[in-house]
């Protein structure tokens, strides 16, 4: 595959709209979620900025079904337009836990509890992806976090990560062109990438 990576934009929502976006690509990152409007400079005011904290809580208590009907829309486009390779982002909390600590296993069933919904919809967009006859792969991210990366981070299937221990968004971005560019062994596989 080509080094070169674009960012192109589509409405998940609308199937048309995500086969112009994905036309003449040779791979697809999915980073797509409910919106929290979270930003740079809401992270920089940390624990104090109690709006931003709520807006991710309220996102991730009611995401809506933006991945559950977005993926469906990504994968049809990925195949209409022969794109073999497709690199969705989830989170960690769709794991069973037992690759992770007794703690971490304890943390990541009560964050299942808390965010259901989101849990549900993301849930629905991987089965989706594990159906599809694409080279597919699943990063299940830790928490993340606005700040500068390092690239000093696990990843792999079934790596053993601190799912509350926060990832810079840049690593996490990393892992995800690693896993769409340089790294076969994943293909079809679900990797953690955390700290």
């Amino acid at each position: 595959m080509g080094r070169a990576i674009r960012t192109r934009k589509g409405d998940v929502f609308d199937a048309s709209s995500m086969e112009k976006a994905i036309a003449g690509t040779e791979a697809v990152i999915s980073c797509i979620g409910p919106p929290s409007n979270f930003s740079p400079d809401s992270a920089k005011k940390g624990f104090l900025n109690i709006r931003a904290a709520k807006n991710v809580m309220t996102a991730n208590l009611s995401p809506g079904t933006v991945m559950s009907e977005g993926i469906p829309n990504i994968l049809a486009a990925c195949q209409r337009a022969g794109v073999k390779r497709l690199v969705m982002q989830s989170g960690i909390n769709l794991s069973d836990g037992k690759e992770l600590s007794a703690v971490n296993r304890w943390a990541v069933g009560l964050m299942r509890r808390i965010y259901w919904k989101a849990i549900e919809d993301k849930a629905i967009a991987e089965h989706a992806v594990i159906r599809s006859d694409l080279d597919w792969v699943i990063v299940r991210a830790s928490v993340l976090k606005y700040a500068d990366g390092n690239l000093n981070y696990t990843a792999g299937p079934s790596a053993r990560i601190s799912p509350l221990r926060p990832l810079p968004f840049a690593d996490c971005a990393d892992c995800l062109v690693r896993a769409a560019t340089s790294e076969p062994a994943w293909i079809k596989k679900i990797v953690n990438v955390g700290r």
